[in-house]
């Protein structure tokens, strides 16, 4: 192909050529637009058929024409301004890969109605933090997971929290996070226990995780399928012998006995206690339901070793259980947990005796 522009290359996308002849000009440009051997007439006669084509009426050569220039620089501003506003298939490839836009040009594609010239921005190699920032801050969900799953973007700590606040009941969100490749330990501390069991393999295998933070996930891991299990069982005699295997193998710990009270797993919270404290069932059941509860139930849980700081979510969830008066394994186990949480923070926030982030770390290992 001869590489070499003249005017009669203007001249002849003046007429009406067929797309594929224009498509071939396209990419005769292409070839050495950006290269050293243009003359300044050169430049000028090349930036005079581009405009031209911007406004072709045949979307394939704007398309090729956005392929073409995407990785030029310094373009004149009125194409760029063409190819941005065009439809989709044009401008997207464009606003990725285009170096020169400065911080002003990417705010103004963020500010266009259309999700897909943000995602197009949110996906550009190397964003800045405030832009990144903005992004959070003004754009849809689909955007910002976009956004997160860019790994050469730039996000701050506060922009980072911001998301976890923002949508901290999205999985889509929660996910993306997951499989960035950098997450900060700050934030995978506060979504950790939101995410599902699948999510928390996945964070695991993902990131470079502290020795003690990736076994306690392993460990909520275990716990959450165990009580999966003990909800399917119905007699005393099924429950208490998972709890006899649980206890036999070491793995009837304090945050498992808890977190199933705090379900609303009733059973599987008194065979625990029986065990743990060496109390018989029927003074385990007598104790957890007397008029002296507070005093009695306190004694049986240090007989038990479960720590003081858990004791708030042990009186919320036998609480919620005597207001609801029926067997909660029936209904929404969620919804159960999520009343005990509710308690448990007024009952932080009624009391000295427990400190505000011994609080929230109850609720987390609960949730």
């Amino acid at each position: 192909m001869n590489t070499t522009l003249n005017t009669d290359d203007i001249k002849a996308l003046s007429e009406n050529l067929c797309a594929e002849t224009k498509s071939d000009t396209v990419q005769k440009i292409s070839a050495y637009y950006n290269g050293n051997s243009l003359t300044p007439l050169g430049i000028k006669l090349a930036e005079d058929i581009f405009r031209i084509l911007a406004h072709d009426v045949e979307i394939q050569v704007r398309e090729i024409l956005s392929e073409s220039l995407k990785n030029s620089h310094n373009i004149p501003h009125d194409i760029v301004e063409s190819l941005i506003n065009d439809q989709d298939s044009v401008a997207v490839p464009f606003i990725k890969c285009y170096e020169s836009f400065s911080k002003e040009d990417l705010l103004r594609i963020l500010e266009l109605p259309n999700i897909n010239k943000q995602k197009a921005v949110a996906q550009r190699q190397n964003l800045s933090e405030d832009i990144s920032q903005y992004i959070v801050e003004r754009c849809q969900e689909e955007v910002v997971g976009a956004l997160i799953l860019n790994d050469s973007a730039s996000i701050m700590d506060k922009t980072y929290n911001e998301i976890v606040n923002k949508y901290s009941n999205s999985e889509n969100i929660k996910t993306c996070l997951v499989y960035r490749q950098e997450l900060p330990i700050a934030v995978i501390e506060k979504i950790v226990n939101s995410l599902s069991e699948e999510l928390k393999k996945r964070l695991i295998i993902n990131h470079n995780l502290p020795n003690d933070l990736a076994s306690d996930i392993v460990e909520q891991v275990k716990e959450k399928a165990t009580l999966k299990i003990s909800a399917e069982y119905s007699s005393d005699q099924q429950i208490e012998q998972l709890v006899h295997q649980l206890y036999s193998a070491n793995r009837l710990t304090s945050t498992l006995v808890v977190r199933a009270i705090c379900l609303g797993d009733l059973k599987f919270f008194e065979y625990a206690l029986v065990y743990l404290s060496n109390t018989p069932i029927t003074e385990v059941r007598k104790i957890l339901f007397s008029n002296s509860m507070d005093f009695m139930v306190r004694n049986l849980l240090r007989k038990a070793y479960i720590p003081k700081s858990m004791f708030p979510a042990v009186f919320s969830a036998l609480k919620v259980l005597q207001e609801i008066r029926f067997d909660i394994q029936q209904k929404d186990r969620d919804s159960f947990s999520h009343r005990v949480i509710e308690r448990i923070l007024s009952f932080g926030s009624a009391s000295d005796e427990f400190k505000e982030e011994d609080v929230k770390y109850l609720v987390s290992k609960i949730s």
